[in-house]
């Protein structure tokens, strides 16, 4: 801190997965691993008690500040690892957002030729699995026949795999199939796998810590543009204090936290944008994890709130396609209540490419719009079925 006045440009956000919810992982000094590229904002969303007496007056005594109950923001730009099995540094956070990280650490697939196919679905042949929706969520490379990159919308145990678009032409046995090296990230309500998280906040000179935080995260995409990942955190607060920002190298000239190498964000250019199996010409995409957090009580923590916990999880977002005269089948399909396969792809780089996947989104609003003299959807959805309802993977 070189004045009296905290300069927010040189502040930096660590965050670790704890063993234990509640008890810090960090222990004091953050390493490179544990710094997270991102905006942070705070708020303490204090209980204010009453204080119920007379004082002889009109005038209400003032309430006494109780229990903090932190809420932390962060947003960050879509960014990969650079390395398709390594984790990017946001995989921590879908961790403590209710979703599991599933690593796919060798291809399957040699490429390895189909059995057969039509222009939606394509089944598969040793060494894929006969195992029901195992690879869900995941990216499918084919080469030869119908050639190009999807995603994997349903599979059956008889090796059936659902695309996420349909193909220029039937997928055929000259149609080679290979699922790449991926992380996948997807919801799931198994307790033993959700994940509390350590921050530490740090703002030219002041350190706030918070631990056992849990949250929900937003994703968004814009045609042209990056993507972003914003989470929204409940988290204990444990202390704020003077503390500068650790520094590395030799003589101390760079903070831990800028003396990492990052990729390059993709931009949503040259990828995939389908709902319903149909071309989707949209500005814009975003799908929210929707997972309600709260601090129960605990009298004998310190602010009187434990560690974070998931109660719900309500998976929506939006989408808004021109509307075409072929869209006459999204009509349909919000009248009927039928869910359709939503599918994006972003990204061209193995390690910094990602598929986003809705399996099934179910229309709840259909209302014409205009965007830019061209007539287009104002499309919100929910996502159906029990922890599987939104993927985001890295390939």
């Amino acid at each position: 801190m070189s004045t009296d006045l905290v300069r927010m440009k040189f502040a930096a956000l660590a965050v670790k997965i704890e063993v234990t919810p509640g008890v810090d992982s960090i222990g004091g000094t953050p390493v490179l691993a544990d710094w997270v590229g991102t905006e942070c904002e705070i708020q303490f969303d204090p209980d204010i008690i009453d204080v119920p007496e007379y004082n002889g007056s009109l005038d209400k005594s003032p309430g006494v500040v109780g229990g903090l109950k932190p809420r932390l923001r962060l947003r960050m730009p879509l960014r990969g690892s650079g390395v398709a099995g390594t984790a990017p540094e946001w995989g921590k956070l879908m961790r403590a957002c209710t979703f599991e990280e599933t690593l796919t650490a060798a291809a399957v697939g040699a490429p390895t030729a189909a059995a057969s196919g039509t222009t939606t679905t394509v089944t598969a042949a040793t060494p894929f699995a006969a195992t029901a929706d195992l690879y869900v969520g995941m990216p499918l490379v084919v080469t030869g026949v119908a050639a190009g990159a999807t995603g994997i919308m349903s599979y059956t145990a008889a090796r059936v795999i659902g695309t996420g678009h349909t193909a220029a032409t039937a997928y055929t046995t000259g149609s080679t199939l290979q699922i790449p090296i991926n992380l996948r990230y997807g919801t799931t309500s198994d307790e033993t796998v959700h994940r509390t998280v350590t921050c530490y906040f740090f703002a030219d000179g002041i350190r706030w810590i918070f631990v056992g935080g849990m949250g929900t995260p937003t994703l968004e995409l814009t045609s042209g543009g990056l993507g972003f990942l914003t989470f929204e955190l409940r988290a204990q607060f444990v202390s704020k204090s003077i503390t500068a920002l650790p520094a590395t190298g030799a003589n101390g000239a760079l903070t831990a936290a800028n003396a990492r190498t990052l990729v390059v964000p993709p931009r949503w250019v040259a990828g995939k944008s389908q709902l319903n199996l149909t071309l989707a010409q949209a500005k814009s995409l975003s799908i929210a994890g929707g997972v309600n957090i709260m601090l129960p009580d605990d009298p004998e923590s310190a602010e009187g709130y434990g560690p974070a916990l998931a109660t719900e999880r309500d998976i929506s977002g939006s989408i808004d396609p021109y509307i075409t005269t072929g869209s006459v089948a999204l009509m349909t399909a919000f009248r009927a209540g039928s869910a359709m396969p939503l599918m994006a792809i972003i990204g061209s780089t193995a390690g910094n490419r990602f598929l986003v996947t809705v399996p099934r989104a179910k229309a709840i609003a259909l209302d014409p719009t205009n965007r830019d003299g061209l007539a287009a959807h104002g499309l919100n959805f929910k996502a159906e079925g029990a922890d599987s309802g939104f993927y985001l993977t890295q390939f």
